[in-house]
């Protein structure tokens, strides 16, 4: 039997084991406070992207490489041993199955992930139990998700109602790189570190946000500041959101 406290913290992915694949070499961050979450999820090796100003400098395959990232926001329920994950952003769009999985502690430190809509097992490792706080947030038609846990934090933000499914991706294979992929673009997911109330990015579904300060916590809210696709001023000044509407 699993419960809320048993999934506290910041957890990093050993490796996904499924049929004709076993994946020892993605970066996955998932962090967890309270009943809220975020996750990312960045394929290494990645593309090099040096001496690039801005995504759409880069070709066709390096974007289908970089779409190969992965994020989401949002809480949790548990059943038993089962715990679904409500992705209330995804970076990928609309959902298209219920992220669920049955999770089985094998330490403290160690938790067993094992698919319920489809087949696959993946091993967890905890860091640390240290100061930790979450925070949804909106601003405008988007929403965000901060889960802090110790000196390190997932960010992500996106359309409160996310779009189609994979639609960069099947943009991209189609020859087109326009609105899509600059939409898709136009939202984010950071893995990073706290400097004082600034945060630095250490991994992002951007590339090119990596090593740059792009958070700064506020007294009731949150502003974010990076680059688009086109290499244009991303910003975003988002309100902390009030507990009646967070529960929406």
């Amino acid at each position: 039997m699993i419960d809320l406290a048993d999934l506290q913290g910041h957890w990093r992915r050993a490796w996904l084991k499924a049929p004709g694949v076993i994946d020892h070499e993605t970066a996955v961050h998932w962090m967890q406070v309270g009943s809220l979450y975020a996750d990312i999820r960045i394929p290494c090796p990645r593309p090099d992207v040096r001496g690039a100003t801005a995504l759409a400098d880069l070709g066709r395959a390096t974007l289908l490489d970089l779409l190969g990232a992965e994020g989401f926001a949002g809480a949790i329920r548990l059943n038993g041993d089962i715990c679904t994950w409500e992705r209330r952003i995804n970076w990928h769009g609309e959902p298209t199955a219920v992220d669920a999985g049955r999770m089985r502690m094998e330490a403290w430190s160690e938790l067993i992930e094992e698919g319920i809509h489809a087949e696959y097992s993946e091993l967890w490792h905890r860091t640390g139990e240290e100061t930790a706080f979450a925070e949804r947030y909106s601003a405008g038609d988007e929403l965000g998700f901060l889960v802090s846990v110790g000196q390190r934090f997932v960010f992500g933000f996106g359309p409160a109602e996310p779009g189609a499914p994979e639609a960069a991706r099947a943009a991209l294979r189609a020859g087109d790189r326009g609105s899509e992929v600059a939409r898709q673009f136009a939202q984010g997911y950071v893995f990073g570190h706290w400097a004082g109330s600034d945060g630095v990015a250490c991994l992002a579904t951007n590339p090119l946000w990596e090593g740059k300060t792009v958070l700064a916590l506020k007294t009731e809210g949150l502003a974010f500041r990076a680059t688009d696709f086109f290499g244009r001023a991303l910003e975003r000044d988002f309100a902390a959101r009030r507990a009646e509407e967070s529960a929406a």
